[in-house]
């Protein structure tokens, strides 16, 4: 039975043709010098560069295994193509331009072995990291991109395509649905690990051919935080995402009493219950769609019904309580608003609660 390399080194290409040797070649040094087994797995998508002409005359001597994808693109789903064909114990992805150093491939290898790291990232900025050829431009893109990510992690550097780790915290690869380039990011929060450790390495320029950094992977990146605070922080997107359309139907509100009132001369009490069923219909529509997308199977009559319901009782907790405030609390008596606020705070959490385990409950599978 053949036993299975230590490393499987993944590397997601597409028009890399000229890099790919002098890649292949430094890894090949640097792991025969450790005395690392290693394999290399590279993912094209079908560049037609001269890549698999590039790749078949040493196959063998690196121990390469080539994976032509002809239906799909995409830096991320690469790499994830690339990890169901790993055997090995550790698994290392890095870009095809040399950009990252082989020569540091055992330092986030022997993190791993020695128990200190679940993952491990080449990093651009911890001390003794850098990126000398960043101009200004990159590098604010870079401190965005790293502050937008700190939800997630402390890592200085979680947007790095250079990373390592156990194949076995891979659980779920159904899990995994990344946008973009920022598969590391993706990883780090789907297999959660226990700890993850930085190497610094010097990101060097590539080598051969032209970036693939562009406006549309920004907002492809920016679209991945949305996606990735959405599965870690389920209940907070939600909570986040009912308060905005909450607001939206103030504004439905406020807009179907002026009409009523102004131009069709309607009664005050009869424009406000107007403007408050054209407010929950939208709450609802919006929330159905947006918030708590899986109700879009269920019986739209019967949801709607328990939303009237639920909101019903949010608006009567909501006016109860900053009543109740107002006319027993003398701070409340003079600082009214404040008590509506309270009020509407109150209803929220009650609308919340019913929308979510009631109107729109989830059923279990």
């Amino acid at each position: 039975m053949k036993k299975n390399n230590l490393v499987s080194v993944v590397i997601p290409t597409y028009k890399e043709a000229r890099n790919i040797p002098v890649l292949c070649e430094k890894i090949n040094s640097v792991m025969t010098l450790v005395g690392m087994t290693y394999d290399i797995i590279i993912v094209d998508d079908n560049s037609n560069d001269g890549t698999v002409e590039a790749v078949n005359p040493i196959k063998k001597k690196f121990n390469i295994n080539l994976i032509v994808r002809l239906n799909e693109k995409g830096l991320s789903s690469a790499v994830i193509e690339g990890l169901r064909h790993t055997e090995s114990d550790i698994v290392v992805v890095m870009d095809a331009d040399l950009s990252h150093p082989p020569k540091k491939i055992p330092e986030l290898v022997n993190d791993i072995l020695n128990n200190k790291a679940e993952f491990t990232i080449g990093s651009r900025f911890v001390k003794g990291g850098s990126a000398p050829h960043f101009n200004a431009y990159r590098k604010l893109n870079a401190f965005i991109s790293k502050m937008l990510a700190r939800p997630f992690t402390k890592a200085t550097d979680p947007m790095a395509g250079f990373f390592a780790f156990p194949r076995k915290i891979l659980k779920d690869f159904n899990s995994l649905n990344p946008l973009g380039f920022k598969i590391g990011l993706e990883l780090i929060v789907k297999t959660n690990p226990k700890k993850v450790t930085e190497i610094p390495i010097q990101f060097q320029e590539r080598l051969y051919g032209e970036s693939k950094l562009s406006i549309r992977e920004q907002i492809n990146y920016i679209l991945h935080i949305k996606r990735l605070f959405e599965y870690k922080y389920k209940m907070l997107s939600e909570l986040i995402k009912f308060g905005l359309i909450g607001g939206s139907g103030m504004i439905v509100d406020l807009f179907f009493v002026f009409l009523s009132c102004d131009l069709l001369s309607i009664q005050f009490r009869i424009a406000r219950i107007i403007g408050f069923m054209f407010a929950l219909t939208s709450n609802f529509l919006l929330n159905r769609r947006f918030t708590f997308s899986h109700g879009r199977d269920g019986n739209i009559r019967k949801q709607y019904l328990f939303f009237f319901i639920v909101s019903l009782a949010g608006f009567s907790v909501n006016w109860l309580i900053s009543v109740y405030l107002h006319e027993n609390t003398g701070f409340f008596y003079y600082h009214y608003l404040f008590a509506a606020f309270i009020g509407i705070l109150a209803g929220m959490v009650i609308n919340f609660t019913g929308s979510k385990f009631i109107v729109f409950r989830q059923k279990l599978k």
